[in-house]
């Protein structure tokens, strides 16, 4: 397969455009001696969580299926990193008190509320909270002074890298889960040394259950283990041309390598279609674009008019069925990679 690296340098030139067709060429050459995907017995064993994934995906979430049962599953580390891209998007306004920004690679939300502003994570470092928040807020007419909390979603680099930035130049208070404060308090100097560059000084911490409130906004947090074991995840209310809808934001959706982590993340997906649903959680936002389609779906809002939808509202049975993809697509994932599936 490609490299980051030449697909990176492909626009350079045309010599890079032939160097990744052939390389691909190589790759597809060497595949075509190995047995196909269909006739293994682990896919064998896979296909029934396949099949269930895509009857839970029916016609309105075809993309999220095979997203996570083939895209990320087969090519994490390339088709699936390349949609990650470092093509920043101009901020938007997604609700009437919900904004998106988006780096390309990453989303950060912004939730409006009359006593101020609500960040759903910071972005990989100091310079892209500058560039995206600090420099991006006033395109959309906020005060990046406002922005009062910073939500730490999990204790990854590329969510937390701007929060002690915006702590130190807006004054924003801080929050995690606790596993993540000790997480990025210890780093992992092993597997990611720069990953930890960035770490915030400890703050608040987030509790499973807890009702936060600042203005006329209440958010409620949950932790939500299985990306990572600090992962918290979010419900509040959003407006869209004054109608309610109820948002639920997933805090850690990559699907983790060891075969206990990815058991404990689809238990964490049953428990939280059993919450979002007691909540009426019908709109699905999260902290990739990968996830939630972001990107695509926000290009949309900039040209609606009166009465056209909001794609980011799914509806409670499509937001429902949507974990019921992630939770069969991991099955299948365990399956396919000799591991035991927890029923």
């Amino acid at each position: 397969m490609p490299t980051e690296s030449t697909v990176e340098q492909y626009p350079k030139g045309t010599h890079h455009h032939a160097k990744v067709w052939l390389t691909g060429l190589m790759a597809l050459a060497a595949f075509s001696n190995c047995t196909a995907y269909a006739e293994t017995s682990k896919a064998d064993a896979a296909y029934p969580y396949i099949m269930k994934a895509r009857a839970a995906a029916g016609d309105d979430l075809h993309r999220e299926f095979y997203h996570r049962c083939f895209v990320d599953a087969d090519y994490a580390s390339t088709i699936a990193r390349y949609r990650k891209t470092h093509t920043t998007i101009e901020p938007a306004k997604v609700f009437d008190n919900l904004f998106c920004l988006n780096s390309g690679y990453n989303s950060v939300w912004i939730l409006k509320t009359t006593e101020g502003l609500i960040a759903f994570d910071s972005f990989n470092n100091p310079g892209l909270a500058l560039q995206l928040i600090g420099n991006g807020l006033p395109k959309l007419g906020l005060d990046p002074n406002q922005i009062k909390y910073v939500v730490i979603s999990h204790e990854d680099g590329d969510h937390f890298g701007g929060a002690q930035f915006l702590k130190d130049r807006y004054g924003a208070r801080l929050m995690a889960s606790e596993a993540a404060w000790q997480e990025m308090a210890a780093g992992d100097q092993q597997r990611r040394p720069n990953w930890f560059v960035y770490a915030p000084k400890r703050d608040l911490i987030i509790t499973d259950g807890q009702q936060f409130t600042l203005g006329d906004a209440t958010v409620t947090f949950y932790i939500t283990p299985g990306h990572d074991p600090g992962a918290i995840s979010a419900i509040f209310k959003v407006t869209d041309n004054g109608v309610p809808h109820v948002v639920g934001y997933m805090g850690g959706m990559g699907v983790p390598a060891q075969e206990p982590d990815r058991n404990l993340l689809i238990k964490t997906y049953a428990r939280w279609q059993e919450i979002s649903a007691k909540a009426g959680v019908d709109t699905l936002i999260a902290n990739h674009a990968a996830q939630d389609s972001a990107i695509d779906k926000v290009e949309f809002l900039r040209v609606r008019r009166a009465g056209d939808w909001n794609p980011l509202v799914l509806g409670a049975d499509a937001y429902r069925r949507y974990y019921e993809v992630q939770k069969e697509c991991i099955r299948a994932r365990l399956v396919i990679s000799g591991q035991r599936v927890e029923e």
